[in-house]
Parts: structure tokens; C-alpha cells; sequence
């Protein structure tokens, strides 16, 4: 090679590492030392005190109240719609938690096809409200809606539809077991009226349909009509709240037990999931017994009491799952003679009247002087005889 052809590099060059740092100078930068905060949480907490975290949506007035009676036994993870700003503003909810479907000043009144179209046009809102309120920590997700009128007749497809959505994404893998139905019935004097009927013909028969299809579950009917003949005597405005509280007593009444341990058997939190997930009709009944100390007395009380105060008709042989909890004072537990036999030939009648059902059964104590029998009761078709009376020439 001759000198010429060193290819640059000079044979004489030093060995010694070289700095080859460039000769630049790189400003602070104020973002290195900045902290990315994490995302507010917007989500309200739930102060129920059970098992279970539930997130109630109602829409249209009976709806609305119905979530409302919920909210009030501290599940706050609750929304109401409505086309009605009327009936929203007379929600005490707070203003974040209340969304209406604008679609025009005379709200959807009985139209049904006014009620989903508003709906429709209003399911992004929707999914981001429930992000927003309910957040990423929910067990169980209930559509409450009436069925006679139209804004929650109307809506309830819609909500269904949304509340799948957002229950998978929030990581359920089955969303169809964890969005529930409540659907309240027109009364006997609303049912006067073939619109009302109509609508809650229309709403019940296809909320019969997604539960038979496993597309829904429980899905929870409250009868007004019948419950009318239970509360006899209660005036207009007593009325809705008795009904309201009843069913949200209820289904408060099993949550926060299963979230308590017992010292004699315990219907826990798994039970709890299992009923609320298998599907179809869930019904819910209570019954206060004035006579405990012989099997016979129990027996008769689960029998007669669970048609009084089921607040729908069922027929209770097709229940795939059932519950039966007995909760009594201490002195009434600890005392009476023979009460173990007592119950359990109370727990053995309600397995009789529902025989294909897998029973779950519970027994507490408390400090009141009494002793009760809950019962739940879940996989059940809804009435045919309930339909056809609300399936009328009008529709």
C-alpha cells in the first residue's frame, strides 16, 4: 500500500482513547422530572355494606324512582335518564348522576318508538356517564324501568345493550350473567288504558324473551297489580314508596347478609353470584313467623307466606336456583326448644315446592324480637297468564 493509500487514517496516529463526545450542549428539559398523576377517579362509592357492588340505571319516571330507591339504601353507583326534564328534577339525585334524552319539551309520553330512538341517539353519553359514575369496580349491573310509559319501556333494548357493553369493558368476560332487569308493571287502573297495556305487553314479553335466551340476568318483575292487593288500603302517594322500598329492602336484606359470617350456616357471597346469575325470572319474598316452635307452624309459614308476599305470580316448580334465609333474634336462636328441626323442615318445603332447584340455605342472628324466612328464588319463566291479560285487542 503506498502512503497515498491510507484510506485516510494516519499510521502515526495516537493509540489512546479519544473523546468523541460532541460538542453540544442539551438544555434541562422541564418535562424529565414531571409526574404523570394518575387519572382522577371520578367514580362514586358504593355504601351498601354487601357482598355485591351494584350499579343501578333507571329510565322514565318509574325507572327513575325505582333506582332512586336503591340509591337511598347507599348503592350510589346510580344514573337516571329520562325524556322528561320534569320528572329528572324530581329525582333527588345529584345533577351529575341524572341525564335526559333530549327529544323535545313534550318528553316521549307513551310512544315507545319515541322512547328507543331517544335512546339510541344517546348511547355514547350513556357509556361514558356510566364510566364516568360507576367506574371499573362493579359486580352487577340492573336496568330499572316501568313499563307502561314510554321513555323506560321504550329504552330498556337500548340500556340492556349499553350496559353489556360497558360490563365488558370494564373486564367481564360475561356480560349477558351480570345486567340485570327491574321491571315494574302498570297497575290495574293504568292498565285501564290499551296504550299502557300495550307498551307493557311489548316490554315484558321481550324482556321474557332475552331472560329465556340467557341474554339477561335475573330479570326481576314487580306486579303492580297484584302487590295493589297486598297493601291494601295505602293511599297514592304512599303507595310507589311502599313499593319501591319493599323491593330494595329486599334485595339489600340478602346482599348484606351474605356479606356476614354465622355462627349455625351462611348463604355467602358465591350462593349470592350463583342466583343472581343463572338466569331467567328472579322473584323475592319475606315472611315474619308468630309461631316457630313446631315443624308444622315453619312449614305452613314458607308455604302460605311465599305466595302472599312474592311480588310477582311464578310457578316455583320450574326454579332452577332458590334460597331460603332464616334470620332471628339471639334470645329466639338460642332458646327455643327444637328450632334447628324447625327450620330444617321449613328449608325441606321450600326444596318440595321448587324440586328441581339447587337450595342454598342461611340462618343469622340479629337483635330484633322476631323471626323471619327470606326467600329468593331465581331461573323462573314469566306468566303466561300474565301476558295474555295484558295482551290485549289493541295489540
Amino acid at each position: 500500500m503506498t502512503e497515498e493509500e491510507t484510506f485516510g487514517f494516519d499510521e502515526t496516529h495516537d493509540d489512546s482513547p479519544q473523546d468523541i463526545t460532541p460538542d453540544i450542549e442539551i438544555p434541562d428539559i422541564d418535562l424529565e422530572d414531571y409526574e404523570i398523576p394518575e387519572e382522577e377517579e371520578t367514580a362514586v362509592e358504593d355504601e351498601s355494606g354487601g357482598s355485591q357492588v351494584f350499579a343501578w340505571i333507571g329510565s322514565g319516571q318509574g325507572g327513575g324512582r325505582l333506582a332512586k330507591a336503591f340509591y337511598d339504601r347507599g348503592y350510589r353507583k346510580c344514573i337516571a335518564v329520562n325524556t322528561s326534564k320534569q320528572d329528572l328534577d324530581t329525582l333527588n339525585l345529584p345533577s351529575s348522576q341524572k341525564f335526559l334524552f333530549d327529544c323535545g319539551e313534550q318528553g316521549a309520553g307513551k310512544d315507545m318508538e319515541r322512547g328507543h330512538h331517544a335512546a339510541n341517539q344517546h348511547k355514547q353519553h350513556v357509556f361514558d356517564l356510566m364510566r364516568k359514575i360507576y367506574g371499573s369496580n362493579v359486580d352487577h349491573l340492573f336496568v330499572c324501568v316501568g313499563a307502561g310509559g314510554g321513555s323506560g319501556s321504550g329504552s330498556a333494548e337500548v340500556l340492556i345493550e349499553v350496559a353489556k357493553k360497558y360490563m365488558k369493558y370494564i373486564g367481564h368476560d360475561d356480560p349477558e350473567k351480570r345486567v340485570g332487569v327491574v321491571l315494574s308493571l302498570p297497575t290495574r287502573g293504568e292498565a285501564v288504558s290499551p296504550r299502557v297495556s300495550g307498551n307493557a305487553y311489548k316490554v315484558l314479553n321481550k324482556m321474557s324473551e332475552l331472560g329465556k335466551a340467557n341474554e339477561i340476568s335475573p330479570l326481576m318483575i314487580l306486579d303492580n297489580a297484584k302487590i295493589e292487593k297486598m297493601y291494601r288500603g295505602l293511599t297514592v302517594k304512599k303507595f310507589w314508596p311502599t313499593v319501591n322500598n319493599t323491593i330494595s329492602g329486599l334485595f339489600h336484606a340478602f346482599n348484606v347478609l351474605t356479606n356476614q359470617s354465622s355462627p349455625y350456616t351462611s348463604f355467602d357471597p358465591t350462593d349470592y353470584a350463583t342466583v343472581l346469575r343463572c338466569g331467567g325470572v328472579m322473584v323475592m319474598g319475606v315472611a315474619k313467623l308468630k309461631e316457630f316452635e313446631d315443624e308444622q307452624s315453619v312449614s305452613r309459614a314458607v308455604k302460605t307466606n311465599i305466595e302472599k308476599t312474592l311480588l310477582t305470580d311464578a310457578e316455583l316448580s320450574n326454579a332452577k336456583v332458590a334460597a331460603c334465609v332464616a334470620v332471628g333474634g339471639k334470645d329466639i336462636m338460642e332458646n327455643t326448644a327444637g328450632l334447628m328441626d324447625s327450620l330444617s323442615y321449613g328449608f325441606d318445603t321450600l326444596s318440595s315446592l321448587c324440586p328441581e332447584a339447587t337450595l342454598h340455605r342461611g340462618i343469622y342472628e340479629d337483635n330484633k324480637d322476631s323471626l323471619r324466612l327470606f326467600t329468593l328464588v331465581s331461573g323462573l319463566s314469566v306468566s303466561d297468564k300474565r301476558l295474555k291479560q295484558l295482551n290485549t285487542k289493541e295489540n
